[in-house]
């Protein structure tokens, strides 16, 4: 072999050896990191971290830091995980490092599979870690403090009047040690007294002893003597308080079986609880009765009460009328009133008058129209909706069909025009339907003065009138009547 095809192969020995050098240190992967997946995150600091730092699970390496870049004033770094590692809704990740001065990594928790996986474009939260940094400052607090409290020792003890206090600690506890010496010295007999007192309770003990030890075998004995006797008596104790817990066993054992048919949902009470459809049933009524109870308290219950005065056929009409709103654009009234209701009647008769071309008395055919009043009890119900300020109404109006418009303005609705018709019949005594135009002006909280006039359409039964009302709202009625509902 030639030397230059020696020193070739050599040559390209050498440059693959160091290739794969380069390539095992660098950690570089050919073809891409295809068994790797890429997730971010951000801390607010991450010094001491760098790129190819060790993403670590339970202290095992998982992956390695990617990339860091600043994104809005915080760190933001780019993990290259294992495909292996699952991350799920709870995963979060902190910095950590290897002993106080070791390597900086970043600690990952992938979480609890029971939150479910984890968004793949959302960024992993993050928590502070405790840095070397952070441990240096609270050591730094920590010297602080101690130099604080040596300064307030050298202020307090230190200088001349320190050392006069100290001083004066140690006279005191000079002179608190010689008083002790005196004290015992003084007491020194009743001391050497009370010594004897103990010696001669221990000797007298040590002789009662034996004899106190006699005693108790001799109690003993006596009762295993009794235990002996009554023995008998004691075995048909014990045998009752067996049959006591047989039969308590025996009842625990029915209760059982009870409570087992109750979860099978055999009998009344099984199938009440463990039934869903009588479960439906009963939330269901439940619901109704919520429900039901909740409209009757959004429900308005308005009340009017009115009288009129009759110009022409000299009557009043007296009513009650109350306004049933589930909505303030809709509502029902009802009406009861006592009405002068007028009626025509014509009559024919022969009277005898004079002729004025004659002057002879001769018999004529006479027509009378005579308007009667008949008082009567009415009874209205009316479906009204509102549009804006004008309401329309149609129901039976004073125990006829009918309808009308009214014209509400002002604050509250306190001015009032209204046209009402009703009783479209043709009859001999009312040969035109009924039209009503009122007005009404609220003066005063819910009291009101109305006019307008009546039977506008019959000329004979035509009349104005004039009277006044209350109106107001009842919470009361809507308490009654959602008290009758729920008793229902």
């Amino acid at each position: 072999m030639k030397l230059e095809t020696r020193i070739g192969i050599f040559f390209t020995a050498a440059v693959a050896v160091v290739g794969l050098l380069i390539f095992r240190t660098e950690k570089l992967e050919l073809g891409g990191k295809k068994d790797s997946v890429t997730r971010f995150t951000y801390f607010d600091q991450v010094a001491g971290l760098n790129p190819q730092s060790k993403i670590r699970v339970a202290g095992v390496p998982v992956g390695e830091v990617e990339k860091i870049t600043l994104s809005g004033g915080r760190a933001k770094i780019t993990l290259s995980l294992s495909k292996d590692v699952a991350l799920y809704g709870d995963a979060n990740v902190s910095l950590g490092s290897i002993g106080i001065l070791g390597d900086k990594y970043v600690d990952l928790d992938p979480g609890h599979p029971q939150k479910g996986a984890f968004p793949e474009d959302s960024p992993i939260p993050s928590k502070a870690g405790v840095s070397l940094d952070n441990l240096m400052e609270t050591l730094a607090d920590i010297g602080k403090n101690v130099k604080g409290v040596t300064q307030a020792l050298n202020e307090s003890i230190g200088g001349e009047q320190g050392r006069q206090k100290l001083d004066e600690i140690v006279d005191n506890i000079r002179v608190l040690t010689a008083e002790f010496r005196s004290m015992a010295e003084e007491n020194h007999s009743a001391i050497n007294n009370t010594m004897a007192n103990v010696q001669a309770i221990t000797a007298d003990l040590r002789d009662k002893l034996p004899k106190l030890a006699d005693q108790f075998d001799t109690v003993g004995k006596n009762l295993n003597a009794i235990l002996e006797e009554n023995r008998p008596e004691l075995k048909g104790a014990v045998t009752d308080v067996r049959k006591l817990a047989e039969s308590f066993q025996g009842t625990a054992d029915n209760l059982k079986v009870l409570t087992d048919r109750i979860n099978r949902g055999e009998g009344t009470v099984g199938k009440l609880l463990n039934d869903d459809t009588t479960i439906k049933k009963i939330n269901e009524a439940v619901d109704n009765v919520n429900n039901l109870l909740g409209g009757l308290n959004k429900m308005d219950f308005r009340l009017d009460m009115n009288a009129a005065q009759w110009t022409k056929r000299g009557d009043s009409r007296v009513g009650l009328g109350m306004e049933i709103a589930p909505r303030p654009d809709y509502w029902y009234a009802l009406g009861f009133a006592s009405t002068p209701d007028g009626k025509i009647s014509d009559s024919t008769r022969m009277v005898t008058a004079i002729d004025p071309v004659t002057g002879l008395p001769t018999t004529v055919l006479q027509n009378d129209r005579i308007v009667t009043t008949d008082q009567t009890f009415t009874v209205s119900a009316q479906f009204a909706k509102r549009l804006g300020p004008a309401v329309f109404s149609a129901g039976i109006v004073e125990g006829k069909g009918g309808g009308g418009v009214e014209f509400r303005t002002l604050d509250h609705d306190r001015l009032r025009f209204g046209l009402l018709g009703y009783d479209f019949t043709k009859r001999q005594d009312k040969p035109n339907p009924r039209y009503r135009f009122t007005a009404s002006y609220q003066f005063w909280k819910g009291a009101y003065i109305q006019t307008g006039v009546q039977d506008i359409a019959n000329k004979d039964l035509r009349t104005f009138f004039i009277g006044a009302g209350l109106r107001w709202r009842d919470e009361d009625l809507k308490k009654i009547i959602g008290l009758a509902s729920s008793a229902k």
